[in-house]
């Protein structure tokens, strides 16, 4: 036969309180022992056991509600409200609040009974803070900003303050959200919500200066597509997903509709409102949105390499250029391997085309394709730097793939082909994977070597 979850709460908080019992001290004791602990289980059985024998402690009893509460057992918090007439209207409220909306479901039926409870008790910060809470989790961001707005006492409480502050950046008052930011930060630094949410409010306020300064570029010069890359860039800095970034990007595409800085910003704007999947924006764009915005200074290289190819579409470095920027700082493979084949169609004979291309190919797990390109790569004579560089970017793709021996091959070429510290500690870290511990410490020893001028 199953035991009930709140039989086995009582079990087991039956067991705890033995442990309690175990010096013979009366229970009101015990339990200030349990208190001092921390020990809710505890707590529990030991607050029930003198309920059984002084029924009218009615703040004992509103205890035990709040521990149950806080273990999540509803049904045994409900039972004590249900059966108590005379229990306190706080703590009527909070129970039925919680249990409507937690396990009923019924979310709405739980905000409209606190919102009556606060009409008659609109002092209640625990209660007003309870629902906060629930406006929040239901996106009712408005809501929450009118409520912490009116109630008494928010203006002091730092928490409630942080939490204001939060739902008015949602709603993307960036002026108010700083601004409720900075008084919590003043009236207690140290409070946890504050230290939590500093960074991201730190972030908004350089935010916030980044779109003032583009908007004014923007005022003078509409067709900017720097400046509104800037702008949708700090737009989607602020942490709201908000369509100013997306109108910011679409309209910079439209100025400039080979941009990949503008590209990028784009998706991850469509994608924050809904307008694309991730792996929309993948099959469609060829953006991917699960790697971080790429800093400014990164969207600022893609920009003015931008601007070179739409000068010169057959400039083979432009293209090359952008290719890696793509590859290596903004961590997006499928535009690299876009720009990269757009070098080689320029000209099929380049070996940085080539060894661009199989590089973007590795990164992207695409090992067969990768030793294909190899093979072209070779046959355009690579200087001996350029060919290691891209044996070791498909010895780490075989890697990624679990194929170590083939790995190890490729870092065998790699270190033939330029022996320097950072292919031999490559090749180590393969040969380590094999268990092949002696050879590895050989070619550490050598790197170590290398890079000391200690070699003989």
């Amino acid at each position: 036969m199953k035991m009930g979850r709140w039989a086995f709460v009582l079990v087991l908080a039956l067991l705890v309180a033995l442990r309690h019992a175990a010096a013979g001290l009366p229970l009101r004791e015990q339990l200030a022992l349990a208190e001092k602990e921390d020990d809710t289980y505890a707590q529990i059985e030991l607050s029930r056991r003198i309920l059984e024998t002084e029924p009218r402690d009615a703040a004992l009893r509103a205890r035990l509600a709040d521990l149950w509460l806080s273990i999540d057992d509803l049904e045994m918090a409900e039972s004590i409200v249900r059966d108590w007439k005379e229990a306190p209207a706080a703590l009527r409220a909070k129970v039925l609040a919680t249990v409507l909306f937690v396990r009923e479901g019924k979310k709405t039926d739980a905000i409209a009974l606190l919102e009556r409870y606060l009409t008659e008790h609109p002092e209640d910060l625990e209660m007003t803070r309870r629902l906060a809470g629930y406006l929040v989790a239901m996106d009712e961001q408005k809501k929450a900003v009118d409520l912490l707005s009116k109630a008494p006492g928010v203006e002091t409480d730092t928490s409630l303050l942080v939490v204001r502050a939060l739902a008015r950046r949602s709603l993307q008052d960036f002026a108010g959200a700083l601004m409720d930011f900075e008084t919590a930060d003043r009236t207690n630094a140290e409070d946890e919500s504050v230290i939590n949410n500093r960074p991201s409010f730190d972030r908004l306020r350089t935010a916030v200066a980044g779109i003032r300064a583009a908007s004014n570029v923007l005022a003078e010069q509409p067709q900017d597509s720097a400046a509104l890359i800037s702008r949708a860039y700090w737009y989607l800095s602020t942490g709201a997903a908000n369509g100013a970034a997306f109108n910011d990007a679409e309209a910079a595409r439209k100025v400039d509709p080979g941009s990949v800085a503008a590209l990028i910003l784009f998706a991850e704007a469509s994608s924050r409102i809904g307008r694309l999947s991730p792996q929309e924006a993948r099959e469609k764009l060829e953006v991917d949105v699960s790697k971080a915005i790429p800093a400014l200074t990164v969207l600022d290289n893609l920009w003015r390499q931008d601007r070179q190819i739409a000068k010169d579409a057959k400039d083979v470095s432009a293209w090359l250029r952008r290719s890696v920027e793509l590859r290596e700082n903004a961590q997006q493979q499928l535009l690299a391997l876009r720009d990269a084949r757009s070098a080689v169609s320029l000209d099929p004979n380049s070996a940085p085309a080539r060894a661009a291309k199989m590089s973007a190919l590795a990164k992207l797990g695409k090992v067969e394709e990768a030793i294909a390109e190899l093979r072209m790569l070779e046959a355009a004579k690579p200087p001996p730097d350029v060919l290691a560089e891209s044996l070791s970017g498909l010895a780490d793709a075989a890697m990624g793939a679990s194929q170590v021996d083939l790995a190890l091959a490729f870092s065998d070429r790699a270190v033939a082909a330029k022996p320097q510290a950072r292919f031999y500690k490559q090749r180590a870290s393969i040969l380590q994977r094999l268990e092949r511990y002696a050879e590895a410490q050989e070619d550490l020893a050598r790197a170590q070597q290398l890079e000391t001028g200690t070699i003989r």
